[in-house]
C-alpha cells in the first residue's frame, strides 16, 4: 500500500479517516492519540470526522504535526481545514487558489523526484536532439545491448548513427567503454519544466509511441480517452498520475536491466 499523500485530497476529514484506517487494528485508539495531541476531548474528534464540527487552525496545526507531516504538507493540511471553515466565498476562494498552487508545485516532476541536470546547454541541445541519444544511453544498463552492432540492429539505426551518439555519450561521461562493452556511468537525465527543449523531447517520444501503435503489440498499453470533470477531479486525476509515475521511477530504479520501455504520460485541459 502506497504513501497517502494530503495533496491528493480535497476535504481534510477525509484524509483523516483514510488516514486511520491505514493505522494497525483498523484505527483502534487512534482518535484517542489525536484528541490528545491536539488539546480537546475524543468526542469532539468524533464529531469532527463524522459531523460538521471543524478543528480550529490551532488545532489543524497540532494535528498536522502529530501525523508526522512535513512543512509543506503540514502547510497543506492547514489551508484545507481554513477552506473548509471559511466563513466568506472570498476567504474560501483565496484558500482554494493557494490549495492549487501548492498542488502545482508538488507536481513539479523535477521536485518530486530530486532529479538534477549537469548538462550545460550546448550539450542538451545535442543529447534531445533525436530520439536515440537517449535511447542508447538506457540501453548500455542491458548487458545484451552494450554493443554497437546490437544496438543498430536493435534500434534499427546506421552505423554512422550508433557510433556518433556512443562518441558524444562516452565523451560527455554518460557511458563508458570496457571490455566488455559500454555501460552506463550517469543513468538519469532530466528536462525541467522551464526547458526549451521539453516540447521537442516530449514530441520524438510521442511520435515513437505511435509507430508502436502501427505493430499492435498486445504487450504495449496505450489509452487514449476524453472526460468532463470538475476542476477539483481534475486535480485529482493529475496528481495521482504524479504518484504513479514517482512510484514507477523509484521501482525501476532498482529492477533487473532486461529490456526497455518508453513511459509517455499526458494529462491536460482542452
Amino acid at each position: 500500500m502506497g504513501k497517502l499523500s494530503i495533496y491528493e485530497f480535497k476535504d481534510y476529514k477525509t484524509y483523516l479517516l483514510q488516514w486511520i484506517e491505514r493505522t494497525p487494528n483498523n484505527g483502534r485508539g487512534q482518535r484517542k492519540l489525536m484528541a490528545e495531541a491536539i488539546g480537546c476531548q475524543t468526542p469532539f474528534i468524533t464529531h469532527v470526522l463524522s459531523g460538521d464540527y471543524h478543528l480550529s487552525l490551532e488545532q489543524a496545526e497540532a494535528c498536522a504535526r502529530w501525523l508526522g507531516l512535513n512543512d509543506a504538507e503540514g502547510e497543506f493540511f492547514v489551508l484545507l481545514v481554513m477552506r473548509q471553515r471559511a466563513g466568506t466565498r472570498d476567504l474560501e476562494a483565496m484558500a482554494s487558489r493557494q490549495i492549487s498552487k501548492r498542488r502545482e508545485a508538488e507536481t513539479v516532476l523535477k521536485k518530486r523526484l530530486n532529479i538534477r541536470d549537469e548538462m550545460t546547454l550546448e550539450d542538451q541541445l545535442v543529447y534531445y536532439s533525436n530520439w536515440y541519444y537517449a535511447a542508447i544511453h538506457m540501453a548500455c544498463h542491458i548487458p545484451a545491448l552494450q554493443n554497437a552492432d546490437v544496438l543498430r540492429s536493435r534500434l534499427g539505426l546506421s552505423t554512422q548513427e550508433i557510433m556518433s551518439a556512443l562518441e558524444f555519450l562516452t565523451e560527455h561521461k554518460l557511458i563508458e567503454q570496457t571490455k566488455s562493452g559500454y555501460r552506463v556511468s550517469r543513468p538519469v537525465l532530466h528536462l525541467g519544466r522551464e526547458s526549451l527543449l521539453l516540447p521537442q523531447h516530449h514530441t520524438q517520444w510521442r511520435l515513437r509511441a505511435m509507430e508502436s501503435f502501427r505493430k499492435n503489440d498486445p504487450g504495449n498499453l496505450s489509452y487514449s480517452g476524453l472526460a468532463s470533470l470538475s476542476r477539483e477531479d481534475y486535480e485529482w486525476v493529475r496528481e495521482r498520475f504524479s504518484q504513479i509515475l514517482e512510484e514507477v521511477v523509484s521501482r525501476v530504479k532498482e529492477s533487473k536491466d532486461e529490456t526497455m520501455a518508453a513511459i509517455c504520460f499526458d494529462v491536460f485541459e482542452l
